[in-house]
């Protein structure tokens, strides 16, 4: 096959991010914030994930310490709406700081939701 007969290739995802960033006219915020930003959101997620592993351990502990199945059973079920409500949590924290770091960058935040 000629180059003339090619299929033309397709468009790699990060062309279409970029093509879409420059639409939305999308301005870079200097490297200091975004390394800060970048930063706080780490440091979140490293302190929920420390939260959240404390919280396996000591579900563990009461498991092990449990006297039956009903209360075994009991502590799953308080650990499982405990995650659940700590990971909608988390979840809405970071959704508002990406947020934020959008309307700081001149990104429409609505865009995201």
């Amino acid at each position: 096959m000629t180059k003339e007969n090619a299929k033309p290739e397709s468009t790699s995802p990060m062309a279409e991010m970029l093509e879409a960033m420059q639409a939305a006219k999308f301005t870079p915020m200097p490297m200091a914030d975004w390394i800060e930003n970048m930063s706080e959101i780490g440091g979140e997620m490293l302190r929920f994930m420390t939260t959240r592993i404390g919280e396996d351990i000591q579900t563990q502990s009461a498991l092990m310490h449990a006297k039956d199945v009903a209360e075994a059973r009991h502590i799953q079920a308080q650990f499982f709406q405990k995650a659940m409500d700590d990971y909608a949590t988390e979840t809405a924290k970071l959704m508002e700081k990406g947020r934020t770091i959008a309307a700081q960058s001149g990104v429409d935040p609505v865009a995201f939701d």
